[in-house]
């Protein structure tokens, strides 16, 4: 590449019309895709030093002031952006505020938006109120909103589509809900209306709903789902119930988790696969396995189709419980539906094996693991030596340690301790 270079150079430095020849803008965006900034930034300064026979695109500069931002390297992008020879789009400032953004830089991001020459977008101030709420700088956030009203621009954005109008309050709102300010969220939707002029939407209600159930509010999510079917007649969707079953199941409420599953299909609100995969993980681990089997069982009468994480969620509760009776079956189905199992749902099957005292059937498992063309993990042998350690075969144990670690494969600290 960098014998290619210098013959690029020297065919430019030779008056050579190359550049007419040769898509380098094509050259520049495929470099700056594969994270090539260095290459790529030296062919756009080629063509800048080859004069004014070739026109540099503002496409050009996006490319690589986006490579730089991705990069990390924001201050590289801002160096560029200030040679340029082309007037930026608002494209070229949103890709310098996001990278600023990113890398923490909020005061030079806002400088920035001063600066800016060009009308702004939405984009422009959702990646700013987005920095902003991830640090966690609430305040400024709700400046920048304020000023958003000033300028009007809530007003014309309001005027063209009432959806993108709700995502810079939805940002906000869910900036407090990541500071565990939940009060604090609940004031700003209901002033939102008389405020801003917006009113809040369903995704709104669901950022609060999640906020809530993560602080283990559960009462408090459940009235809020009653309040914005009451108040704006927002029907509750399966992110919004799926949310709450969630933390339901966290707070090992199974009973009241299924119910809600009734709920949902009453209101015409069909769960999907990540609804019962949600309840089934939560049946599992409460130990719960023959009602997450029989439901397990349902999902396709039900219309929805397991997938390769709901037989893993359900293959491992059978394994921990020592019920590995059952787990055939579930393979079988796998094979039928053309799913293959992967490492997780293996490691599940030995897991439980190992825990019965069955390690040789464990092993076997291994064996058959790899002739379907899996590759055990750290985790599949941690398994291994753990459960051989377990039936007192120590030495045998520290064998096998010693020899994967001879192949470079790593064991967990813990399965190393339970030998010495």
């Amino acid at each position: 590449m960098k014998s290619a270079f210098r013959v690029l150079e020297r065919m430019v430095d030779t008056g050579s019309d190359i550049l007419d020849l040769i898509p380098w803008s094509k050259l520049i965006k495929g470099l700056c895709g594969t994270g090539k900034m260095r290459e790529a930034t030296r062919i756009l300064e080629i063509v800048e030093e080859s004069g004014d026979d070739v026109v540099v695109d503002v496409s050009a500069y996006n490319f690589v002031i986006n490579g730089h931002c991705n990069a990390g390297n924001v201050d590289m992008a801002l160096q560029l952006f200030d040679r340029m020879k082309v007037s930026p789009t608002v494209v070229t400032y949103n890709m310098l505020l996001k990278g600023l953004c990113n890398s923490g830089k909020h005061d030079r991001a806002l400088e920035l938006l001063d600066r800016m020459k060009v009308a702004r977008d939405a984009i422009t101030y959702n990646t700013l109120l987005k920095g902003l709420c991830r640090s966690g700088e609430l305040d400024r956030a709700l400046q920048l909103l304020d000023q958003m009203k000033a300028d009007k621009f809530l007003d014309k954005t309001r005027r063209r589509s009432s959806n993108s109008n709700v995502v810079p309050y939805n940002i906000v709102v869910e900036g407090f809900c990541k500071e565990g300010r939940l009060d604090d969220a609940i004031k700003f939707i209901k002033e939102m209306p008389s405020t801003y002029g917006c009113n809040p939407d369903v995704v709104t209600y669901n950022i609060l709903i999640v906020g809530f159930c993560k602080e283990g509010r559960l009462d408090d999510a459940i009235m809020l789902m009653k309040v914005m079917s009451s108040t704006y007649g927002y029907t509750p969707n399966v992110f919004s119930y799926t949310s709450l079953i969630h933390a339901l199941c966290k707070k090992k409420k199974l009973d009241r988790a299924m119910k809600y599953i009734d709920l949902m299909v009453s209101q015409g609100c069909l769960p999907d696969i990540v609804t019962y995969n949600t309840l089934l993980s939560g049946l599992c681990k409460d130990g719960k396995v023959e009602a997450a089997v029989k439901m397990l069982n349902q999902l396709s009468r039900n219309g929805c189709s397991p997938t390769l994480i709901t037989y893993t969620i359900v293959i491992d509760g059978l394994a921990r419980e020592g019920n590995l009776s059952q787990t055939k079956d579930p393979f079988d189905d796998l094979e039928e539906l053309g799913i293959t199992p992967n490492e997780m749902a293996y490691n599940s099957v030995m897991y439980g094996l190992c825990q019965t005292g069955q390690t040789d059937r464990a092993i076997e498992f291994l064996s058959y693991m790899v002739r379907k063309g899996l590759k055990p993990n750290h985790y599949s042998y941690w398994i291994l030596i753990k459960g051989i350690a377990s039936e007192g075969l120590t030495e045998e144990a520290q064998e096998l340690c010693d020899e994967l670690g001879a192949r470079g494969i790593v064991i967990n600290a813990s399965a190393k301790y339970m030998l010495n």
